[in-house]
């Protein structure tokens, strides 16, 4: 407990949080400013309310891992390293029909690690190093305390599980010439070897090291020297399988060239055939005069042209011969006549006797012998020339009939190709078409042959995609459990758990310990907080005993503020009659009345106080105030069995008045509303400066209600972190239909839980200064008072 100002400083406290007087109206909260609550510093006190919930599972969750570590099988890891080779291997250009990893495409690099981490591949792995026969990975080896703990419960969700989603059953159909099962096939039915697989795969890690294009196998296993071997054979396999699957194209590819390569053969056959049979049947080939084409009728044509030419000229050159033979000089131009030597000769001698002639007839006469011999010689010269004339005429004649016969055969052959060629025009494209179909098939056949021989001088030179950069090495420490990690983490998320758990027990919680939350649930102005009086004291007499003892303990000041409160709350008319009472029993109202009306008169010997205990069911008063003889009681009074001054008496510790009451009264209600009860409170006051009545539960019958009324004040009292709220503001409802005039205390208040909610109220002043308190001197003990006496004030 801490320490908290004195009665004017509660006071002033009250007065500053604008309690509503009790003459006014006395139900009403304190008005409070509408300041919006710092959510980090409320997240904190609630975490440091509920930190023995928080360390507490936090420790407990170490315990568990301490225990499962315990249990664990220490494991070990190893990693081998693989490297994407990036460069480009070519020996042939087989690319398209081969093609590597592309290492540059991150989805390609993804689908390797996947490879690597595959089922197959694994169980390839399996097989080598025979892991199906080994304990620490085929599943035959003894669990451990915690899974044999937990296998009943994994193996009825298993069951379950398998029961819902196993696939109805299938009529079985008998198969005839189907024999068993491979022995491959039964392997990988072996439940052994596919434990062993998932064990593998369970320990198996395959990442890219960071943006560069290695790979890093990663394997842990129980057995260190193990686990080095199963990554190096990963790896292995890795590098084997890519070798494979290589080989497997290349053989596939080289089957289907295979395949391809005779359909392509059977098809150029079938073309160049189909060319020769064309050419056979349309004679375009071995035929007498030959192949007819264009070229050739070109020729024809040049000959016949040539041929014609030829005519021509010696047609002229016979018609020239025919003019000269009428007019000789003219023959001369004749290129047959000018070029022979005889003819030349002839003339030579034609002029010479021409001559002679000219000079013989110039000096003889005609007839002279000499001008007769030169004549006739001039004739037998010209009819030589004439007859030499004549044979060159026939020569020509001879040539002109040759040419003109060859013209004719000339003119018919190139008339008979003329329609030889049309026909051998349509009958050449035809072949031209059947000939690029052929040479089309030629050119397939021999591409497919040369990607076929270079599939075939490949299938030795294959190489992987990628290589081993390092190989795993065995560890010599394991690698889980981590000790400190594992605790660690157990820690926090157990804390973490406790965190909830404490957020979910703050929301349940459905009981006040604070005044702001009960003013906030009734609307009624909470008057004080009274610390609870631990240790020895705690029993109903101790505590009053201590209060009386210490009165400027937070305790007694806390009482004196609730007074206080009450009295500034109505100074224009004092309460002069109190009722105490409580929602439910065993709340402390009995205790509370017993040392508010002790402390009020032990630090005031001129205040006249009674106590007048009004629960006639339970009637705890003589307990609080640690009597044994209850002497008259209040319904003896009422009854009149018992004088006034027989049902009163004095407190020794104290000097407060007191009138008891008998356990189980019958008739308690009517007692209570009887006209002696009003009678016996108005001599109650009129002799007394403060009447305080210890009423019983609301909650429990109608008696408080009925004392309510009959008081001028109603204290409530509400036990902090107990009472259940919905109680509370019930039995406040009720009070408030009898009176307006209530206010609430909140008792037995643990000031060391309630300063960790940090709510600032009462209870946290009293916690806050503690020492404040216990530093006050005790007060002077009040002097003797005078004997009790009934005389009218």
């Amino acid at each position: 407990m801490g320490s908290f100002p004195r009665s004017d400083q509660i006071a002033d406290d009250a007065a500053i949080n604008r309690i509503v007087p009790a003459s006014e109206s006395g139900v009403l909260a304190p008005v409070r400013p509408s300041e919006a609550p710092d959510q980090l510093w409320e997240w904190l006190r609630l975490l440091n309310r509920r930190k023995a919930l928080i360390v507490g599972c936090g420790l407990v969750a170490v315990a568990l891992m301490a225990l499962i570590i315990a249990q664990a099988t220490p494991m070990y890891k190893a990693s081998a390293r693989l490297l994407l080779d990036t460069r480009t291997f070519k020996v042939v250009s087989t690319e398209a029909a081969l093609s590597g990893v592309d290492t540059m495409n991150l989805g390609a690099i993804q689908s390797e690690l996947e490879v690597i981490q595959s089922e197959f591949l694994i169980g390839r792995v399996v097989d080598k190093l025979g892991l199906a026969n080994n304990p620490d990975f085929n599943g035959s080896k003894p669990p451990g305390f915690i899974d044999s703990a937990f296998a009943p419960l994994r193996e009825l969700w298993a069951t379950g599980i398998s029961t819902l989603l196993a696939p109805a059953p299938k009529p079985q159909q008998a198969q005839q010439g189907q024999p068993a099962r491979s022995s491959r096939a039964a392997e990988e039915s072996d439940p052994r070897r596919r434990a062993a697989i998932g064990s593998v795969a369970g320990g198996l890690s395959v990442t890219l090291l960071g943006r560069t294009y290695v790979i890093l196998i990663t394997v842990e296993s129980p057995d260190g020297a193990m686990s080095a071997r199963i990554a190096n054979a990963l790896a292995e396999a890795y590098l084997a399988d890519q070798i494979d699957t290589k080989n497997e194209a290349n053989r596939r590819a080289t089957e289907w060239l295979e395949q391809r390569l005779a359909e392509l053969r059977r098809n150029l056959q079938v073309a160049e055939e189909a060319v020769a049979a064309y050419r056979r049947d349309k004679g375009l080939a071995g035929s007498p005069e030959g192949t007819v084409s264009t070229q050739t009728l070109s020729e024809l044509n040049g000959k016949y042209v040539s041929a014609r030419t030829k005519r021509i000229e010696r047609e002229a050159r016979l018609v020239a011969l025919s003019k000269a033979s009428l007019n000789p000089g003219e023959i001369a131009n004749i290129a047959e006549v000018s070029g022979n030597t005889t003819l030349a000769a002839l003339r030579i001698q034609d002029v010479e006797l021409n001559r002679k002639m000219a000079e013989l007839s110039a000096t003889l006469g005609d007839n002279h012998p000499k001008i007769m011999q030169a004549r006739n010689e001039l004739a037998s010269v010209r009819a030589r020339f004439l007859s030499e004339t004549q044979r060159i005429t026939l020569a020509v004649r001879a040539e002109l009939d040759a040419a003109k016969a060859e013209e004719d055969e000339l003119k018919e052959l190139v008339d008979k190709a003329a329609v030889v060629s049309g026909t051998a025009s349509q009958y050449e494209a035809e072949q031209k078409q059947l000939e690029r179909e052929a040479q089309s098939n030629r050119t397939l056949y021999e591409s497919f042959l040369t990607r076929f021989k270079e599939l075939r001088e490949q299938q030795d030179i294959q190489r992987a995609d990628a290589r081993i950069l390092a190989y795993a090495q065995p560890s010599g420490a394991p690698s889980s459990p981590n000790y400190k990690t594992g605790l660690m983490a157990a820690f926090v998320i157990g804390c973490l758990l406790g965190m909830a758990g404490a957020v979910a027990a703050e929301k349940l919680d459905r009981v006040f310990r604070s005044a702001a939350q009960v003013e906030d649930a009734t609307g009624v102005g909470v008057l004080g907080m009274v610390p609870e009086v631990k240790g020895a004291a705690a029993q109903r007499s101790n505590v009053v005993t201590h209060v009386l003892e210490n009165n400027t303990s937070p305790a007694g000041e806390a009482i004196r503020a609730v007074f206080t409160a009450i009295s500034l709350g109505s100074l224009d008319r004092p309460p002069r009659v109190i009722a105490v009472t409580s929602s439910t029993p065993s709340e402390g109202k009995t205790t509370f009345v017993a040392a508010l009306g002790g402390l009020l008169t032990k630090m005031n010997a001129s205040r006249r106080v009674l106590i007048v205990d009004l629960d006639l069911r339970q009637a705890r008063m003589s307990a609080a105030l640690g009597l044994k003889d209850r002497g008259g009681t209040i319904d003896d009074y009422l009854m009149g069995l018992k004088t006034l001054e027989e049902c009163t008496k004095r407190h020794d510790n104290s000097g407060v008045d007191y009138i008891l009451a008998r356990p189980n009264t019958p008739n308690a209600p009517e007692i209570l509303e009887s006209h002696a009860m009003k009678a016996a409170l108005a001599t109650f006051s009129e002799r007394y400066d403060l009447v305080i009545l210890d009423g019983p539960p609301v909650m429990a019958v109608s008696d408080a209600r009925i004392i309510a009324r009959l008081a001028d004040y109603t204290v409530f009292i509400v036990q902090w972190a107990k009472t259940p709220r919905e109680v509370v503001k019930t039995a406040i409802a009720a009070l408030l239909g009898v009176s307006s005039h209530v206010g609430i205390v909140i008792n037995r208040v643990n000031l060391a839980k309630h300063a960790r909610y940090g709510y600032g109220d009462h209870g946290d002043y009293y916690s806050r200064y503690r020492g404040y308190y216990g530093s006050v001197a005790e007060p002077p003990a009040p002097a003797t008072r005078p004997p009790l006496t009934l005389a009218k004030r």
